[in-house]
């Protein structure tokens, strides 16, 4: 078993701040126990229903992997915008822009310059956790 730190809240309906300077500083964090095959860097706490049709709901830890083997698309990504954070389904990833949705038909398609963000880490793992 290893350990995997819980850096913070996730959100998938609006962008969340979120420190990620340094190992160091997660190592301080409060941690999950995992498998120690498993790749996470680092965990979140999901607080919204917006992914909620693929089965991520409040109260579960995302495991964050840093890179996907796998394509990318279809798939619950941890994106970065302006030192800003969010959790959506990358939906459209390409040169020019990108389109990330959630599961709810209440929320828009995001889509933002491809320029302007970055991808920091794929969900690779979902623990559901007892009250908090």
């Amino acid at each position: 078993m290893k350990h995997v730190f819980i850096a913070g809240d996730a959100y998938s309906t609006h962008f969340f701040e979120m420190d990620l300077e340094s190992d160091e500083e997660l190592s301080l964090l409060p941690s999950l126990r995992v498998a120690s095959y498993h790749t996470a860097r680092f965990a979140l706490i999901m607080r919204d229903h917006g992914l909620a049709g693929i089965g991520i709901f409040p109260g579960n830890a995302l495991l964050i992997s840093d890179y996907s083997l796998e394509p990318i698309i279809g798939r619950p990504v941890l994106v970065r915008q302006e030192g800003q954070f969010l959790v959506r389904i990358a939906a459209d990833v390409n040169p020019v822009e990108c389109c990330f949705t959630t599961t709810r038909n209440e929320d828009s398609p995001l889509i933002l310059p491809s320029e302007n963000i970055r991808i920091v880490g794929v969900i690779s793992g979902i623990l559901p956790l007892e009250d908090d």
